[in-house]
Protein backbone atom coordinates (compact mmCIF):
# COMPACT_ATOMS: atom_id res chain seq x y z
CA UNK A 1 0.00 0.00 0.00
CA UNK A 2 1.12 3.78 -1.01
CA UNK A 3 0.39 6.77 1.16
CA UNK A 4 0.45 9.93 -0.42
CA UNK A 5 0.22 13.49 1.38
CA UNK A 6 0.03 16.42 -0.56
CA UNK A 7 -0.23 20.10 -0.09
CA UNK A 8 -1.75 22.35 -2.87
CA UNK A 9 -1.28 25.80 -3.23
CA UNK A 10 -4.66 27.56 -3.28
CA UNK A 11 -4.65 29.67 -6.30
CA UNK A 12 -6.91 30.22 -9.62
CA UNK A 13 -6.34 26.45 -10.63
CA UNK A 14 -6.35 24.97 -7.06
CA UNK A 15 -9.58 23.07 -7.63
CA UNK A 16 -8.65 22.00 -10.95
CA UNK A 17 -5.55 20.62 -9.44
CA UNK A 18 -7.20 18.84 -6.84
CA UNK A 19 -10.11 16.98 -8.88
CA UNK A 20 -7.19 16.03 -11.26
CA UNK A 21 -5.02 14.56 -8.33
CA UNK A 22 -8.55 12.59 -7.26
CA UNK A 23 -8.80 11.48 -10.44
CA UNK A 24 -5.74 9.93 -11.41
CA UNK A 25 -5.00 8.59 -8.20
CA UNK A 26 -8.11 6.61 -8.00
CA UNK A 27 -6.47 4.74 -10.98
CA UNK A 28 -4.43 3.15 -8.63
CA UNK A 29 -7.53 1.97 -6.46
CA UNK A 30 -8.17 4.85 -3.74
CA UNK A 31 -8.21 2.69 -0.18
CA UNK A 32 -8.68 6.20 2.38
CA UNK A 33 -9.36 9.19 1.45
CA UNK A 34 -11.42 10.79 3.99
CA UNK A 35 -8.59 13.74 4.47
CA UNK A 36 -8.17 16.49 2.50
CA UNK A 37 -4.74 16.14 2.06
CA UNK A 38 -3.61 12.11 2.34
CA UNK A 39 -4.85 9.03 0.42
CA UNK A 40 -3.80 5.47 0.67
CA UNK A 41 -3.66 3.98 -2.53
CA UNK A 42 -3.73 -0.07 -3.54
CA UNK A 43 -0.62 -0.88 -5.68
CA UNK A 44 3.24 -0.75 -4.16
CA UNK A 45 4.64 0.85 -7.65
CA UNK A 46 5.47 3.98 -5.82
CA UNK A 47 7.52 5.06 -9.01
CA UNK A 48 4.11 4.96 -10.94
CA UNK A 49 2.43 7.26 -8.08
CA UNK A 50 5.11 9.40 -8.45
CA UNK A 51 5.27 10.06 -11.93
CA UNK A 52 1.64 10.37 -12.37
CA UNK A 53 1.66 13.28 -9.33
CA UNK A 54 3.91 15.12 -12.27
CA UNK A 55 0.93 15.18 -14.71
CA UNK A 56 -1.86 16.62 -12.30
CA UNK A 57 0.30 18.87 -9.59
CA UNK A 58 2.26 21.97 -10.42
CA UNK A 59 6.14 20.68 -8.96
CA UNK A 60 6.82 24.39 -8.84
CA UNK A 61 4.24 25.69 -6.40
CA UNK A 62 2.09 22.20 -4.85
CA UNK A 63 4.04 19.42 -2.47
CA UNK A 64 3.61 15.83 -2.32
CA UNK A 65 5.04 12.74 -0.35
CA UNK A 66 4.94 9.14 -1.82
CA UNK A 67 5.64 6.77 0.74
CA UNK A 68 5.19 3.14 1.47
CA UNK A 69 3.11 1.78 4.26
CA UNK A 70 4.00 -0.93 6.02
CA UNK A 71 0.98 -2.14 7.82
CA UNK A 72 -2.51 -2.45 5.73
CA UNK A 73 -4.48 -1.43 8.93
CA UNK A 74 -6.17 2.17 8.92
CA UNK A 75 -7.94 3.00 11.53
CA UNK A 76 -10.12 6.40 11.43
CA UNK A 77 -10.40 9.10 13.95
CA UNK A 78 -13.21 11.98 13.65
CA UNK A 79 -16.89 11.89 11.64
CA UNK A 80 -16.98 9.56 8.76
Amino acid sequence: MIGVTFNIKYDDDYSSRYRKLHDRMADFGIVEDKSTSCLFLDTDDTEAVHRALYGVLDYRKDKAIVFTTYAHTLKSFGPT
